[in-house]
């Protein structure tokens, strides 16, 4: 029997949660990549059970699910923020936020690790060593910011110390198609089919404007157009 295995068994007993997290493959994936510290630190396995990180929250609340918040629920903004990097990615299928029929993402932003800052094995520098400010900002309604210590490992491979994962981004785009530096290999989490945030919802509103011309050309249509309002940047168009 391999460690993997016996580790994996050794968890299941233990705890139902842990039981379950043994058969993904992303808990599959944290031993294999470091089995030494995922088996003597088990709740370092990304959505463990009850990671309240010294909270008072009960161990149902969206704090202790093991899950991190969403970056636009800190910036406005579904996008990483300074001072992070795409440490990975994972998808749900047939989401429906997403048309109701394709694969929605999840991408993690991991903080940098300032020169100085030790990862060891686990590819993971201390949040004490990169800044991370651990907690859940909106009490234990919200997710946690700055706590997970994870790295699915398809993006930024270049960089190898990272910190805990501040944010997460979410998009209906495959992640390399964002960010050459992700590459395509599929991790699936369906329990979060339906994480969302009201911030994740761009608001439908009407411009004043025109569009003038429309050309078909050998790489797609080019529209061109004007607004009246000079606050607009960006023109999202859909077909019906």
């Amino acid at each position: 029997m391999s460690l993997l295995e016996k580790a994996a068994g050794a968890m299941a007993r233990h705890s139902d949660r842990r039981g379950f997290l043994a058969k993904t493959a992303l808990f599959g994936t944290a031993l294999a990549a470091n089995p030494v510290t995922y088996v003597l630190r088990p709740t370092d396995a990304y959505a463990s059970i009850c990671s309240c990180r010294g909270t008072q929250c009960d161990c149902g609340s969206a704090c202790c699910d093991g899950y991190t918040g969403f970056c636009c629920e800190l910036s406005g903004v579904n996008a990483c923020p300074a001072g992070t990097a795409l440490g990975g990615w994972w998808k749900v299928d047939s989401s429906s936020f997403c048309g109701g029929n394709g694969p929605r993402y999840y991408l993690d932003c991991n903080y940098h690790c300032p020169p100085g800052c030790g990862c060891g094995g686990s590819g993971i520098c201390s949040g004490s060593c990169s800044g991370a400010n651990c907690g859940c900002t909106n009490g234990c309604g919200s997710r946690k910011f700055g706590c997970t210590h994870f790295r699915y490992g398809q993006c930024n491979n270049q960089i190898t110390c990272l910190g805990p994962i501040l944010c997460r981004v979410v998009t209906c785009e495959a992640p390399w198609e964002l960010d050459p530096n992700c590459g395509r290999t599929v991790r699936v989490d369906e329990a979060t089919r339906n994480h969302n945030a009201p911030c994740l919802q761009e608001p439908t509103v009407a411009i004043d404007g025109a569009f003038t011309k429309v050309q078909v050309t050998r790489h797609g249509v080019h529209v061109i157009g004007y607004t009246t309002d000079r606050t607009v940047t960006s023109v999202l168009l859909t077909a019906n």
